[in-house]
């Protein structure tokens, strides 16, 4: 790569600051201009900034004094392939620039030091020595806000905010890329330097890399940019499904849950595209955005915007960080500026495999409780082994996992450790019981009151709740507790809580700043995750610390067989907990389903679970499971998604079918462009469409007596390579399941897949013509 040099004149300061001479160069040409710029250096301070490319990788780093900037492209080459002879040479290019990041004499000072840092362990290899993190000097909570950058730089008087928001918030072409880097690691320096912020730099925790230990750079290296990559997945655009009505054209009216319009936050703007007066218009709104449930009115000078017909709604930029989000960030920026909080935490060790800590030894005192389940049908062997581990107070019991595949009674081993552990004489025990997603929190809770155990609260949000899913409630109506019914009195919440010691709510709502006199009143104890297999590790890191001085006991609960942590088809070095092969080898296994039909779960058992899955329910028959050939369907992209309309039309008879028959069913399929297509043609056909069509991903935990399946492909398997998705669509049907898809590529091209594999196990007589389903009324199952 050729090197360069040019002139930079900054426009961020509204004061005058001389050019900035920039030079650009490959690490392997590094040696003619490091001298120069050490040099420059005046006041032991340079500011740094960085590009990341591919998977988060940094592939630039600038490193800035008052007057002279240099960039340098790093080459990035898999450790376990580098040849050491190769590793030797590019050690000796890039030594006088690791030998500077580790000069205890000279400050280091960037914007994101916590990412940064991370990125020259995880990509290169490098260490840092007095990093300052700018932004910790911010008391924005959200320190990726325009509003937390201009407090640590001086204020607004001292700079152009339009600039300053161009500069570090806007993708630049790969010509502006140097010279954008250049600047910001030059307003890195130019900030630290200022009257008002260097001489709190002195008060802020330094973050050394050099001197932590490799296993412990490397969980929070990776931990750091798991965590980046999944903040990248989130769209910049959201469209919207959404209606107007002619008697409110004021309103604008969500009509999905996923695709809902909500709140706008940082940079956020609403699009809305409209006919008025037979013309097509179009406005973005900033402010004004009042969203009530379903319903969202925009207001323009306090009076509400009349639409006659909207044609299209659309959120343009990324959401603002989460609560959760939020406080993983700052956890992990705390972690590198004072490592020993990980060392501290025998539950963080426990899970990461770290050096073996001390248990605290008032937290190893509860007496062991005895199983009391009422239930009509009891627990079977598996079933109570699981039940003792998580009511166990030895030390050797702290950190549980559970391996529960489909229908072996998860939510089941949750009552039973529950109504066991509350029946005991220890009346200051508590139980957390957390989850991924809403849904699987609300079956939790319905386990509960169908044994009879009703002294728990269950914590939702409004967003969620409200004009969307009261539906969900109706039974356990007295134990729910809103957000919004949460204030900042203990008193109140006391009242609220009216003694329970059995908290259910999301994993995201555990970092609910609401919850603080939750947690408080009921300090988790014991903590139980379900659907463990679809967290992201580093989701527990923030958690595990704050909960630190309660916390006696944790156990995770799920399966490795189904659904992963989101992104991981975009990310696949994501892990959950059953990755941890130290926990997964001692995990307890629930070994019998009673969920599905025998000749279903026989053959999930030998081709997923390794013949250890036994199967106890009434059908033996295989006529459970019916393929219907629909040899006319083809496959169509959607966008990022696929459809097959002929499938729909087969799928909306038999829909007809089971819904004259009285039969209770569900219809999954793995594109939400399809389930999307299904949902309307089934409205269209006047037929129940509210609450029946799912994709996969959102449908992990369910079930119904008749689950009706469209695969969709017929060219390429797209995702029925995914075991663990096919695994969960497989698995949801009591009583029987429609397979909706082509003969010939079933055969062929998706023989060797899982769902080919059950085709050619299940007898072939199972076929039905979609022709005849469509053309002759052939019924599926009578």
């Amino acid at each position: 790569m050729d090197s360069s040099s040019f002139l930079v004149t900054q426009g961020v300061f509204s004061a005058h600051h001389p050019n900035i001479v920039v030079q650009h160069c490959h690490e392997g040409d590094i040696s003619g201009y490091f001298d120069l710029f050490v040099g420059s250096i005046d006041e032991s301070v340079i500011g740094l900034a960085a590009i990341y490319g591919s998977k988060g990788r940094m592939t630039m780093l600038a490193v800035s004094s008052r007057s002279r900037t240099l960039v340098v492209t790093l080459s990035f080459q898999s450790r376990r392939r580098v040849s050491a002879k190769k590793k030797k040479l590019k050690t000796k290019t890039v030594d006088k620039l690791h030998s500077l990041l580790c000069d205890p004499d000279v400050l280091k000072v960037t914007f994101y030091m916590d990412k940064l840092s991370a990125a020259l362990f995880h990509d290169h290899g490098m260490r840092i020595t007095q990093g300052k993190d700018l932004l910790s000097l911010s008391t924005n909570n959200n320190r990726t806000s325009i509003a937390a950058l201009i407090t640590v730089i001086g204020g607004d008087k001292m700079v152009f905010k339009e600039a300053l928001t161009d500069l570090f918030f806007n993708d630049k072409p790969h010509k502006e890329a140097v010279k954008a880097l250049a600047l910001q690691a030059w307003v890195a320096y130019s900030a630290s330097v200022l009257p008002s912020i260097y001489p709190r730099l002195n008060g802020l925790s330094s973050i050394n890399t050099s001197f932590m230990p490799e296993k412990t750079l490397a969980i929070v290296s990776k931990t750091i940019r798991d965590m980046d990559r999944l903040v990248a997945l989130k769209p910049s655009r959201k469209k919207h499904d959404v209606i107007s009505k002619p008697e409110k054209q004021s309103l604008i009216i969500s009509q999905r849950y996923k695709t809902k319009i909500s709140r706008l936050s940082g940079t956020q703007r609403l699009r809305i595209t409209f006919q008025r007066n037979g013309k097509t218009e179009s406005i973005q709104v900033t402010k004004g955005v009042k969203v009530d449930g379903r319903q969202t009115t925009i207001e323009v000078g306090s009076k509400p915007m009349v639409f006659n017909t909207i044609k299209s709604v659309e959120t343009v930029g990324r959401e603002d960080p989460t609560p959760a989000e939020i406080q993983r960030t700052e956890f992990m920026l705390s972690v590198l500026q004072n490592p020993v909080i990980l060392s501290q935490n025998p539950f963080i060790g426990a899970i990461w495999g770290l050096p073996k800590t001390s248990w605290k030894k008032n937290s190893a005192t509860l007496v062991t409780p005895g199983i009391y389940f009422p239930s009509k049908r009891q627990l079977n062997e598996s079933q109570s082994v699981a039940v003792n581990f998580i009511l166990s107070s030895k030390t050797s019991d702290r950190v549980i996992l559970i391996h529960g595949p489909p229908g072996t009674g998860k939510t089941t081993v949750i009552a039973a450790a529950v109504t066991s552990a509350m029946a005991s004489f220890d009346t200051t025990r508590t139980i957390w019981l957390v989850a991924q997603s809403n849904v699987a929190v609300k079956n939790i809770a319905e386990k509960l009151a169908n044994v009879d155990f009703w002294d728990f609260k269950i914590i939702v949000s409004k967003d969620f709740r409200f004009d969307w899913h009261e539906h969900l409630y109706v039974k356990i109506e007295e134990n729910l507790i809103e957000t919004s019914m949460l204030i900042d009195d203990v008193l109140a919440t006391s009242r609220q809580l009216l003694g329970s010691r059995v908290i259910l709510c999301t994993l995201g709502m555990l970092s609910n700043p609401k919850l603080s006199n939750v947690t408080s009143l009921v300090p988790p104890q014991t903590v139980i995750f379900d659907e463990a297999s679809q967290i992201e590790i580093g989701d527990y890191m923030s958690l595990l610390h704050r909960f630190k001085s309660s916390l006696q006991k944790l156990v995770f609960i799920g399966d490795d067989k189904q659904l992963a942590p989101y992104g991981t088809s975009d990310i696949p070095e994501l892990q959950s907990i059953f990755e941890k092969l130290h926990l997964r080898k001692a995990a307890v296994f629930l070994d019998t389903q009673y969920r599905m039909p025998v000749p279903i779960g026989t053959f999930i058992s030998k081709h997923v679970y390794s013949g250890k899955l036994k199967s106890e329910h009434a059908i033996l028959k295989s006529s459970c499971c019916r393929f219907i050939d629909v040899h006319n369907g083809v496959e169509q992209s959607k966008g990022h998604s696929w459809t097959n309309e002929q499938e729909v039309k087969v799928v909306v008879k038999i829909a007809r079918q089971l819904i004259a028959q009285g039969k209770s069913f569900r219809i999954i399929t793995p594109y939400d462009a399809q389930r999307s297509l299904l949902e309307s043609s089934l409205k269209n056909a006047e037929l129940t469409w509210e609450d029946k069509c799912f994709n996969i991903d959102s449908f992990q935990g369910n079930e119904d007596d008749y689950i009706v399946v469209t695969l969709v492909r017929t060219a390429k398997l797209g995702f029925l390579i995914d075991m663990r998705r096919v695994n969960v669509m497989l698995t949801r049907c009591k009583v029987g399941m429609i397979i909706c898809t082509n003969r010939a590529f079933m055969e062929n091209a998706a023989a060797e897949t899982l769902v080919g594999k059950l085709q050619k196990t299940i007898s072939g007589s199972i076929w039905i013509d979609g022709h005849d389903v469509l053309h002759k009324n052939i019924k599926t199952f009578v």
